[in-house]
């Protein structure tokens, strides 16, 4: 076997990197727009669905855009799903990383999200935190 079959060439992981930064911003800004609605919060927020969701979405973005790091480090002729699936995974894990740090670094979130999070801190249900913070009265019984 070859040695420097597993060579790393370092410009070309920096690039990888990066693009893997830039597409787990891309992911966490768009599916800040499911994970911070009005509906989310109030039916989906305690079901752990967020990071399935992301990781669907990061697999299929880096599929639609033929990104497989493992392929590209590893400097293999073909991607495939495995190598997707991987590089999703990660790009998923970035997303969740990212996300916290808009909401605690730069304290970018919605509105509504801070609302939630304060009301429930405050020892109200995360049904009644959503309805309140939105606005919305619950349904009568």
């Amino acid at each position: 076997m070859d040695p420097m079959l597993f060579h790393l060439e370092w410009d070309v992981l920096a690039e990888v990197l990066f693009t893997i930064i830039a597409l787990s911003f891309f992911v966490e800004r768009a599916l800040s727009l499911v994970f911070e609605h009005r509906a989310y919060l109030l039916f989906a927020k305690d079901l752990g669905l967020k990071e399935p969701i992301a990781l669907a979405v990061s697999v299929l973005v880096v599929q639609y855009c033929d990104f497989d790091a493992l392929a590209i480090l590893l400097r293999r002729e073909t991607s495939d799903f495995f190598g997707f699936l991987i590089t999703g995974a990660v790009v998923a894990g970035g997303s969740k990383a990212s996300i916290k740090l808009f909401h605690d670094l730069i304290k970018a979130k919605s509105s509504t999200y801070d609302k939630v999070k304060q009301l429930e801190a405050e020892g109200m249900s995360s049904r009644a935190a959503v309805n309140a913070a939105t606005g919305r009265k619950p349904p009568e019984d």
